[in-house]
């Protein structure tokens, strides 16, 4: 299990050790972010191994909906840091004993992302080729 650190995001730190963010606040609380944001945390690890573990586990828990039952507030719902460690700390106790499944897990996910990229990129093409074809069309 490895030991991180989490600390809140502030623009005119600069973060030395392996790190990346993670949303705190709104809907999307407990994703994770490569690049900052203005409200998020971030968490830093000791090792590159250690944060890519840990960033491909809090992506599944956001994916899995896993911080939504730890969001307060009425108008615009937030993770207490707290609760975030602790939802953390008990999904990495989960994963240690089997660091296969996380190996084969990430490598699905990284697939899908990969696919996701480009069916996104197929979009905009079709997107483009309608605009032309209806511009084509108007210009008759």
């Amino acid at each position: 299990m490895s030991n991180f650190k989490m600390i809140t995001y502030r623009p005119e730190n600069v973060y030395k050790r392996p790190h990346f963010f993670i949303l705190n606040k709104g809907l999307n609380s407990g994703k994770p972010l490569k690049e900052p944001c203005p409200n998020c945390f971030v968490i830093s690890c000791e090792t590159e191994k250690e944060k890519e573990s840990l960033y491909w586990i809090i992506y599944s828990l956001h994916q899995g909906k896993q911080f939504q039952i730890a969001l307060v507030g009425s108008v615009i719902p937030f993770i207490r840091k707290n609760d975030l460690i602790r939802i953390i700390k008990d999904a990495q106790k989960t994963t240690s004993n089997n660091p296969e499944a996380i190996k084969k897990t990430v490598s699905s996910l990284l697939q899908l992302e990969q696919q996701e990229e480009n069916y996104k990129r197929i979009q905009n093409t079709l997107k483009q080729l309608r605009q032309v074809l209806v511009h084509q069309l108007i210009k008759q």
